[in-house]
């Protein structure tokens, strides 16, 4: 299964326009005892997938690396990025054909984004399900969580979940 599970504000951005996703730690999004379901989804997950941008975000985050334990993959449109210690693969092939490689091992992915890696993928049609936990905040401006791309897909609504601190999650599956 793909999966593409991220924070999204009202408006539809993942992160500000020069990146940064510290509004996600605002205090009111966070609830005593929840986890918005990350543990179990991330229990069952066997690789985490992200775009160049996202990866270096990540790995400049306080404390080690978040995904010790799961396969890596970081796409890069250049060889000159250097992973960390780990099970860290950084490529240049298209997400298409590493997602497809994936899904034929029967792999549990999860696409961590950014916007125009999360696009290549939609675009692609390989996104099975979508968990998209919407925050209460609109920013105006920022990075997409798809950017351009020219796929028109149909989903279903799964399951809703409203948390009392405004945070609604949706999950999407593929019509």
């Amino acid at each position: 299964m793909i999966t593409l599970y991220t924070a999204v504000t009202l408006d539809g951005y993942i992160a500000t326009t020069d990146g940064s996703v510290d509004f996600l730690e605002n205090p009111r999004y966070q609830l005593p005892d929840e986890d918005y379901g990350y543990a179990g989804f991330y229990e069952g997950i066997d690789v985490v997938a992200m775009g160049y941008n996202t990866y270096k975000q990540v790995i400049n985050f306080e404390g080690e690396y978040p995904y010790h334990g799961k396969h890596s993959v970081v796409f890069s449109r250049t060889d000159t990025v250097e992973p960390i210690a780990g099970d860290i693969e950084i490529t240049e092939a298209s997400e298409e054909s590493v997602i497809q490689r994936f899904k034929r091992e029967g792999k549990n992915v999860w696409i961590i984004g950014g916007g125009a890696t999360n696009a290549r993928v939609h675009q692609s049609g390989l996104i099975d399900r979508m968990i998209l936990t919407y925050l209460p905040i609109t920013l105006g401006a920022g990075i997409p969580l798809f950017r351009e791309n020219n796929a028109s897909l149909e989903w279903k609504n799964t399951g809703t979940r409203t948390f009392a601190n405004g945070l609604v999650q949706i999950t999407l599956e593929r019509r």
